[in-house]
């Protein structure tokens, strides 16, 4: 039997999800430059992109720090062995440190378009 996989973003290699992470926040970043009226927003407005996406990859950093602490403590309250308790949870740090690294390169990448389209306008 086939199992009926999903498609989810999540599937795509790392290099693409960046890239998908790169071209909405391009798209934005010129849509709102258009609507300004002045496409010499772009530089100042990609800044802002990198503080955001800055921000979007530190959150699963600290809901990794926060849901650990939490099943560690309860796993110490029942008796149980915490390292096999954080182990069945690996599957979750894995995709929120793939969202870390996915948006973590595209805020370093924004912000190297906002050095560059600060030069360049």
């Amino acid at each position: 039997m086939e199992k009926n996989k999903r498609s989810s973003i999540f599937n795509l290699p790392r290099w693409l999800q960046t890239l998908i992470v790169l071209a909405i926040s391009s798209a934005l970043v010129f849509l709102i430059a258009i609507l300004l009226g002045d496409l010499r927003y772009v530089s100042n407005l990609y800044f802002y992109v990198t503080f955001t996406l800055f921000i979007i990859a530190i959150i699963p950093i600290i809901l990794e720090i926060l849901s650990s602490g939490k099943i560690a403590s309860k796993a110490v309250k029942k008796g149980e062995n915490v390292s096999e308790v954080l182990k069945e949870k690996q599957k979750v740090y894995k995709q929120r440190a793939n969202l870390t690294y996915v948006f973590g390169f595209g805020g370093i990448i924004t912000f190297l378009l906002s050095i560059i389209t600060a030069l360049m306008i």
